[in-house]
């Protein structure tokens, strides 16, 4: 029985083996084989030769059966049938295509070279003929000799190329009767049309521009825009600047970049009035923006004109800074009320206690581990063994913990910082700065003999939100600087110099050639700007409210001194190169700065001192005018004082008192009361700063300012109550020192 199982079973597997292999294939009416019998029954050769492809998998396992290689057979005469004719036709017409032919008949070969390849590639997008049992007779041999044709055709490029005039209207790969790639062709060929490109003249530099620029290598563009700038300006070295400008201009409308303009040096010289500078006149500078490549350097303002720089130079563009100012706006301000770190108390860290306590319950538990008993091993061997083990076990566990208790303990300190946050206001400004100004410059063509003036405003404008006061243990500080920014950085800016570009100055000089004058030598160039310069210091005088710092001569006379010790304080010339000040002033120290009513800086010694009667004297580096001394016994009460010096900081102020008295008292600053120094008193005014200043009567000097009694309670001075050394105690201190002074009265 179940052996006639057996071969039942074996007979069905058998008989589906046998559906599969056969009917199924091409039997079932959706199946592919079917569908492309049907196209075939149909006309359809190229949908059935998809189908084909498309069902490539399907194909490759049934091709065994009879039906399915019928079909594919009926396939293959059929697409023998359609495409024979085009396939002798593509090898007929490929051979032939004349060539090699006169340049005029390029068209003729180009549009047979189009035809070609047009019939060429729509073979080769036949997906069917991938299959060598489907393509027809004839045609790899076809693709061949039409792929042969255009390959002697590219191949023979080159020689056209050598021989095709590049500066003429056409672009020889429009014409060409094959595609070619520009880049490398040109790349391969650049000997060809480096050699045509320097003989070319202007207008055919251009048109080869205009054809071939785009695809030119890089590593030749910088070498065919010199050449290509010399079609267009032959002798820089003597061309018109105006000319210069315009081959430029023409190499980057062509997409060619210069590295250099070949021939040309510019110096840059600042020519801003040094009265301006030296008076602070100028907020910010300007700065040119070397944006042409031209060999450019800086001239030194200190040797202007004998500069090497100058000398050398084919063009030089001078700017004179006419004025320039900074100038705030503040909107609105804001005070916000933020905390700073004022101060650190020492407090107890209660963190140490926590590990205190659990370094001490460590300790603990690990004697208690140490000290556990265990059963003698006389009574029961095993348990002893078996509780020796454990305990070994416990006091290594607590040892352990005692040991991460103690390093615990260890770092952590006892105290700790706790920081004393205090209230405070930031103040927030909103505020514009405005930068005006007006800038002479000229253009100096040195070469022939030409300058150029003009005049440009610059007009610029920022918003800052500007944070005062900001205290740097904020810790609101970075949100804040996220938000505003400092007093420094606004100064910053109004500090920095404007940039002008060198192209915009020189445009102007080409665009207005006829503003372009004629000069005769460096002389009238000079005083082309001088007379600027000198319009411009009116100009600032007529709009500046000030005071007329030579009406005074006394000024001349004195001096701030400056003791990094102890601040600044006054003194004043006595001889033409000595300085009297305050002991006060100077104390120990063995040089000061000096500052003039000039501006000049110098360095002092300090010669002579004598703490008693508070007098320094300070030989000065720099020689200046000395003052004349009164020399009568007798001062008259209630006549005007005159007191010069730096109150608060504030440079070189006058104030005016009367002379209240004549005291002798105990010197404030020396330490024996028995000794006394002749003062004059007066209500003249005076802060920190005056200290060591002359005391004027008239054009002569009484005395040097030394001390004013203090308000209680109060920094400032009390009114009317200020000391000045008599002048008998600075002869007699000049006396002991050799130095003689000039003497007077009224």
């Amino acid at each position: 029985m179940s052996v006639l199982i057996l071969l039942i079973s074996s007979c069905l597997l058998l008989s589906s083996c046998n559906a599969k292999q056969g009917g199924s294939a091409s039997g079932s009416n959706d199946s592919p084989a079917a569908v492309t019998a049907a196209l075939l029954d149909q006309g359809q050769i190229d949908k059935a030769a998809g189908v084909v492809v498309a069902n490539e998998a399907y194909f490759s396992g049934v091709m065994g059966n009879a039906d399915v290689a019928s079909t594919m057979d009926r396939l293959a005469k059929g697409l023998e049938f359609k495409y024979s004719p085009l396939i002798a036709e593509l090898g007929a017409e490929a051979e032939a295509v004349p060539w090699p032919v006169d340049r005029n008949r390029w068209a003729e070969v180009r549009s047979a070279m189009d035809a070609l390849a047009a019939k060429a590639d729509g073979l080769k997008k036949m997906e069917i003929f991938k299959y060598p049992r489907f393509r027809p007779a004839g045609y790899d041999q076809a693709l061949k000799i039409a792929s042969a044709r255009t390959e002697a055709v590219r191949a023979d490029a080159p020689g056209y190329f050598a021989t095709f005039p590049l500066g003429g209207g056409q672009n020889f790969f429009d014409v060409y009767p094959v595609k070619l790639d520009e880049t490398d062709f040109l790349a391969a060929n650049q000997a060809v049309w480096s050699k045509a490109v320097g003989s070319m003249s202007r207008e055919q530099s251009s048109a080869f521009l205009a054809n071939y620029g785009k695809f030119l290598p890089d590593s030749s563009r910088e070498r065919l825009a010199q050449e290509y700038f010399k079609t267009l300006c032959p002798n820089p070295a003597k061309a018109d600047l105006k000319d210069i400008l315009a081959a430029y201009e023409q190499c980057k409308d062509a997409g060619l970049e210069l590295k250099t303009i070949p021939g040309i040096k510019i110096a840059f010289l600042q020519v801003t009035s040094p009265d301006l500078i030296r008076d602070k006149a100028i907020d910010f500078g300007l700065d040119i923006k070397l944006d042409m490549p031209f060999k450019a350097s800086k001239a030194s303002m200190r040797t202007a004109f004998q500069s090497e720089a100058v000398q050398e130079a084919d063009i030089l563009v001078l700017v004179g800074i006419a004025t320039a100012k900074a100038r705030r706006v503040v909107a609105r301000e804001e005070t916000i009320q933020s905390t700073y770190v004022a101060s650190f108390a020492r407090e107890d860290n209660p963190e140490y206690e926590i590990a205190k306590a659990e370094m001490e319950a460590a300790t603990r538990e690990q004697q208690t581990a140490a000290n556990k008993e265990t059963t003698h091993w006389l009574v029961d061997p095993i348990i002893h063994y078996i509780e020796e083990g454990e305990k070994d076990d416990l006091v290594a566990e607590t040892d352990k913990r005692l040991s991460q208790a103690k390093e615990k303990l260890r770092v952590t300190p006892k105290f700790i910082q706790v920081p004393d946050y205090q209230p405070y206001p930031v103040t927030k400004a909103y505020m514009d700065i405005y930068k005006l100004g007006t800038v002479n410059y000229y253009v100096v063509d040195k070469r022939r003999k030409r300058i150029f003036r003009d005049t440009f405003d610059i007009s610029e404008k920022s918003f800052f939100t500007v944070c005062y006061a900001l205290q740097d243990s904020d810790p609101q500080r970075t949100k804040f600087l996220q938000e505003s920014v400092l007093e420094d950085d606004v100064v910053r800016y109004e500090l920095e110099p404007t940039v002008v570009n060198l192209s915009d100055l020189l445009d102007q000089y080409a665009s207005r050639s006829a503003e372009v004058k004629k000069y005769k030598n460096m002389g009238e160039v000079q005083r082309a700007f001088t007379a600027d310069r000198s319009t411009a210091q009116l100009k600032r005088k007529n709009e500046t409210y000030g005071y007329d710092k030579y009406s005074d001569k006394r000024f001349d006379s004195v001096v701030l001194v400056r003791n990094t010790g102890s601040g600044i304080g006054t003194g004043f010339y006595v001889t033409d190169d000595m300085v009297i000040t305050n002991y006060h002033v100077v104390e120990e120290a063995n040089y000061v700065q000096l500052k003039r009513f000039d501006e000049r800086e110098t360095m002092g010694r300090v010669i002579a001192r004598d703490a008693r009667v508070d007098l320094a004297l300070i030989q000065a580096d720099i020689r200046g005018k000395a003052v004349c001394f009164y020399d009568k016994r007798e001062l008259p009460l209630g006549e005007t004082l005159e007191i010069i010096g730096h109150p608060q900081g504030l440079e070189f102020s006058i104030t005016r008192g009367v002379i209240s008295s004549i005291r002798e008292t105990p010197p404030i600053n020396y330490m024996s009361s028995n000794s006394k120094v002749l003062y004059i008193q007066t209500d003249a005014a005076t802060n920190g700063g005056n200290s060591g200043g002359p005391v004027f009567y008239g054009k002569y000097v009484v005395g040097v300012h030394d001390w004013g009694i203090k308000k209680a309670g109060s920094g400032a001075a009390a009114e009317g109550l200020n000391f000045s050394i008599h002048y008998k105690e600075v002869f007699d201190f000049l006396d002991d020192n050799g130095i003689s002074v000039c003497k007077g009265s009224k």
